[in-house]
């Protein structure tokens, strides 16, 4: 086993390729193991911590393996073949972010790296945790109209090094959100489609570093002002009216809580839903779920599914397709436009799986 003190720093936007690539994994029978103990600061062993190996020719293909600690610490990872491994733990539930990205990363303790090879086929290694990350907790909320916001996106960029930034999205009917924070100072941008960004903690700290002591909890409370475009316009459900909003759509295919076959790479899905009279253009909003545990038949921590192909904007016609992230749950609904532009009410939305 050997060490090194420095990563490259890198934007990571999202966890989408942690979720993806150990959801699909799947460990087969193997000589090749790396057995270990993951403990706290007081050197005790902790239980269902997530402990991942992720090769250093690592491919989406291959995926990432891992394995969960017992109630003493104890696991063994079936990494399958001879390979250069560096170990990330993870335990975010509780406070332990996911080592395997730069912003959460502890500078202060090594990364652990381990070599197999065909005459040296298992490893034995201790994986401290460090201290735990505090959290940003709080709820978005429209300025004007005081009702919470459904959608909000979160962009932390290390304050000395802007570069190393965290991006991610939330979803919360409540608005209400909890998001970990570095374990050094950070900027902090909130978005929401239709409004003005919020900076800080107070809003117009665009430049302000923020310090979550670790394993402290900062409660925040952001109210968004709307961009002057959207002023008078109905930008949640509760503000829309049938007698201007067009109905939701009824979806067709694929039904709720359907399943489907895992194709690596080409998780191929094709949304259907009926026309809508007085309709220009359709939105499709398509989620990716936590994948971690692929026993959880919900939709757990959903994040907008980013969409490479074609924008899920502006479609003219009743069907939409695309690839999907990985073997983690999604979802998906839509909703109709009209001819000014003016947002329909939202269909319900509907949950779908892959199965081997």
């Amino acid at each position: 086993m050997k060490t090194r003190s420095n990563y490259r720093s890198f934007i990571l936007a999202g966890a989408l390729c942690f979720l993806s690539c150990a959801a699909s994994f799947a460990q087969a029978p193997s000589d090749y193991l790396i057995k270990g103990l993951v403990f706290d600061e007081s050197n005790q062993g902790v239980e269902k911590v997530r402990v991942c190996a992720k090769p250093e020719d690592y491919s989406p293909a291959r995926g990432i393996p891992c394995a969960r600690s017992d109630a003493s610490g104890n696991f063994v990872i079936n990494v399958g073949r001879p390979a250069h491994y560096t170990i990330f733990p993870e335990k975010t539930a509780v406070g332990y972010q996911w080592q395997a990205v730069p912003f959460y990363r502890n500078a202060a303790m090594p990364l652990i790296e381990v070599v197999l090879t065909e005459s040296s086929r298992t490893a034995s290694v201790s994986v401290p945790l460090g201290p735990k990350h505090g959290s940003l907790a709080g709820k978005t909320i429209d300025a004007y109209t005081r009702r919470p916001i459904e959608s909000m996106r979160f962009t932390m960029c290390h304050a000395t090094d802007p570069r190393t930034c965290f991006i991610t999205s939330m979803k919360n009917t409540a608005g209400e959100f909890e998001i970990g924070a570095a374990l050094v100072p950070f900027t902090l941008k909130v978005s929401a489609e239709g409004y003005e960004d919020w900076w800080g903690l107070s809003g117009r700290d665009e430049n302000r570093p923020i310090t979550v002591a670790a394993g402290a909890r900062v409660e925040l409370l952001c109210l968004l002002k709307r961009r002057p475009e959207t002023a008078n316009r109905p930008l949640s459900e509760a503000e829309k009216m049938p007698s201007t909003s067009l109905p939701a759509p009824v979806q067709l295919s694929p039904a709720d809580r359907a399943e489907m076959k895992n194709v690596y790479p080409n998780r191929r899905v094709k949304l259907e839903w009926q026309p809508v009279e007085g309709a220009a253009s359709y939105t499709v909003e398509v989620d990716f779920c936590d994948g971690r545990d692929l026993t959880i038949r919900e939709c757990v921590d959903p994040k907008t599914h980013s969409m490479r192909e074609t924008p899920p904007t502006g479609i003219i016609g009743t069907s939409y397709e695309f690839i999907f992230v990985g073997m983690q749950p999604g979802r998906w609904r839509v909703w109709a436009v009209d001819e000014k532009g003016q947002e329909g009410f939202k269909s319900p939305w509907r949950l779908f799986f892959f199965v081997p």
